[in-house]
């Protein structure tokens, strides 16, 4: 139950992207080696994110959209 309210808590200050066939297809020709990853980049491009926010940085070395650290992410706030 603590997952559950938590997700709930966190889509307060955070959109889930929307995704469907075409996202898929378009993860699947990312030249990344992980498709997982590939459909988190597809999801982050759907809803125009500038930046992925992971700890896991040399997954995303061929994604198309910007990987950055959290610490790196909260630096970049006002």
């Amino acid at each position: 139950m603590a997952t559950r309210a938590f997700i709930v808590e966190l889509t307060r200050f955070v959109q889930v992207a929307e995704t469907g066939t075409e996202a898929v297809r378009y993860a699947a020709a990312l030249p990344m080696a992980d498709f997982e990853d590939a459909l988190q980049v597809a999801a982050a491009r759907a809803c125009g994110a500038r930046r992925i926010v992971t700890r896991n940085l040399k997954d995303y070395k061929h994604s198309p959209i910007p990987a950055v650290s959290p610490q790196e992410a909260l630096s970049e706030l006002p």
